[in-house]
């Protein structure tokens, strides 16, 4: 039963990954979220329903399309193993799953948004953020919080080392999580963040996507503690 529960957790975050990465992927296009329906971007066919099976319809496709044969990104399908393995991994480790999953899906939205864009969409992300604003909050952590995204925001102001969108994205995160925690995983992120220059050299850097790893990386030593 265990398994059976494992595998219908997987299949249901590659699922969510598939339909996040393709909202991304629409909406760093300007495209509308609705229509059309799911197709081949280079000879438009509409695709068939055992074309769009999360992790299957990849390996069996072998990569291409299946009406002219061009080949289908291979982020497409990483982006749903990706989701399908920290589906489970938030099941097994947060303390409230539904709350969490919900945090990261947000997290992996506004990563691949910031991968093809550099950009964090207002529309997306305010809303959220202003949710967490209304939420309680002792005056102390607020405080502190605000010094953190003044003093972020103004080197973000002055250098090209950190976009707004990272230090607005740094405000939710500390409102979430606290002071503390925010700065771990903000040292987490510039580390990987370092690590990974390699791939983006003479290029503006992704930074999102390092955030979101440093929040995954902290809930793991926080589960592992």
């Amino acid at each position: 039963m265990l398994l059976l529960l494992y595998t219908l957790i997987i299949y249901f975050g590659a699922s969510l990954a598939s339909g996040l990465f393709l909202c991304a992927e629409r909406l760093t296009a300007g495209q509308s979220l609705i229509k059309p329906k799911s197709h081949c971007t280079v000879c438009q066919h509409p695709l068939c329903w055992w074309q769009l099976l999360p992790l299957i319809s990849y390996p069996l496709l072998r990569g291409h399309c299946y009406y002219c044969a061009t080949p289908i990104p291979l982020a497409a399908w990483v982006s749903e193993i990706i989701g399908g393995f920290l589906g489970l991994f938030i099941w097994l480790t947060a303390a409230a799953p539904s709350f969490t999953g919900l945090l990261f899906a947000g997290l992996f939205l506004f990563s691949w948004i910031d991968i093809k864009q550099r950009i964090l969409l207002p529309v997306l992300f305010w809303p959220w953020l202003i949710t967490l604003l209304l939420l309680p909050h002792e005056p102390l952590h607020l405080t502190a919080m605000l010094l953190l995204v003044s003093g972020l925001g103004l080197f973000a102001h002055f250098s090209r080392g950190l976009g707004s969108g990272d230090v607005q994205l740094l405000a939710g995160i500390g409102l979430l999580y606290g002071f503390n925690s925010t700065i771990q995983m903000l040292l987490f992120a510039c580390l990987l963040a370092i690590g990974g220059h390699a791939f983006y050299q003479h290029k503006t850097i992704p930074f999102i996507p390092y955030l979101s790893l440093g929040i995954w990386l902290q809930q793991l030593l926080s589960f592992l503690h």
